[in-house]
């Protein structure tokens, strides 16, 4: 899948977002390494909402006409593992929990 990322060059660092991801963000001290940076949180935060049993958002996001001085944008690709998600308990919100836990490290 492509992404749409914005990224900003502020004054001492780069930070990047994904529009049809809001809660995915990113900082760099480079670019590049701010380009890496949020490929990894995309595809990261993709996982999660696999394994949260959540539905993917379809990248949706076009090239804007024009940004400001500071603003770029570019599609960023991910390749994104399409297993079925997890079957949902009655208590979706144990699911969550114990899924966070499990990506930590942390045992029953």
């Amino acid at each position: 899948m492509r992404y749409l990322v914005l990224f900003e060059q502020g004054d001492m660092n780069y930070s990047a977002y994904v529009p049809d991801l809001p809660v995915c963000v990113s900082v760099g001290d480079t670019l590049e390494e701010t380009r890496q940076e949020i490929a990894e949180a995309i595809k990261f935060h993709i996982e999660c909402l696999q394994e949260d049993g959540e539905i993917i958002p379809k990248p949706t996001s076009k090239l804007p006409d024009q940004t400001s001085s500071n603003v770029t944008a570019e599609f960023v690709k991910v390749e994104i593992n399409n297993t079925k998600p997890p079957k949902q308990t009655n208590f979706p919100f144990l699911t969550t929990i114990i899924s966070r836990f499990k990506r930590r490290g942390i045992k029953k």
